[in-house]
């Protein structure tokens, strides 16, 4: 069997339990609690999380991680994520919100000096790589969903950024 055959009855399987009878009667907030857990099951990241655009009371875009999934001993940095300005972070804004591609940070020694506020979160939280796909909504960036590692760094294979693109298109479906 090649290489594709075995991603794609990988993500068969994986889509399969996402989408299972039981799992479709639970709410959106429930579901995506367990696509999570699913995720990080799937995949070798240390955080799997959700994170939600939304507009300030002074009209500026800020993000939330609303939903996170850690392995054993691998500490939650949910708390301290939220309502963060996207203007701290232009990289990721750059990236997942006005070109709405993936993020793919396999060291930190990629990054460059302008994603100098990435390089420094990612030194904070002990975060050695990263892979975040936006959620769309119509097209529409309205979140954005990832990987990290803090136990090693990684180079991210095509099945995690495919696993990651279903269940944020899920979401969005959903939403």
């Amino acid at each position: 069997m090649d290489k594709n055959s075995l991603l794609s009855k990988k993500l068969r399987s994986f889509s399969s339990k996402l989408m299972n009878t039981e799992m479709m009667k639970l709410t959106l907030d429930q579901k995506m609690h367990n696509w999570i857990e699913e995720l990080g099951r799937f995949s070798t990241a240390d955080r799997v999380y959700i994170y939600f655009f939304e507009k300030d009371e002074n009209d500026y875009l800020i993000a939330s991680n609303t939903h996170e999934w850690c392995r054993k001993k691998i500490p939650s940095v949910k708390d301290e994520q939220q309502n963060i300005p996207t203007d701290l972070f232009p990289y990721y804004k750059q990236v997942l919100f006005e070109q709405r591609k993936v993020v793919q940070i396999d060291t930190i020694n990629e990054l460059s000096e302008e994603a100098q506020s990435m390089i420094e979160l990612m030194n904070f939280q002990g975060v050695k790589s990263i892979l975040a796909v936006p959620i769309l909504k119509d097209s529409n960036p309205i979140g954005f969903i990832g990987y990290e590692t803090v136990k090693k760094e990684i180079s991210w294979k095509d099945e995690d950024s495919k696993a990651l693109e279903l269940v944020a298109d899920l979401i969005a479906r959903n939403y």
